[in-house]
């Protein structure tokens, strides 16, 4: 897939499609450059290292709602 641009009525870029690879690298990069706590850090590499294992919970945005809102 390449990257794709939506555009207004104007021709003017507005959005952007992308790889989700190239997503992921620009999510990390940025993730790179932030100050982190170590404690920060610690979460991500053992929430990464779960999800290399095939162990990482995903949750559906429904079910982040009702734990929010107690139902």
């Amino acid at each position: 897939m390449t990257t794709q641009f939506i555009t207004n009525d104007k021709g003017q870029k507005t959005a952007v499609i992308i790889p989700i690879a190239e997503y992921e690298d620009l999510v990390h990069h940025h993730h790179s450059d932030l100050e982190l706590t170590d404690e920060y850090k610690a979460m991500i590499d053992a929430m990464l290292q779960e999800e290399a294992e095939g162990k990482a919970e995903y949750v559906s945005l429904e079910d982040i709602k009702a734990r929010f809102s107690g139902k």
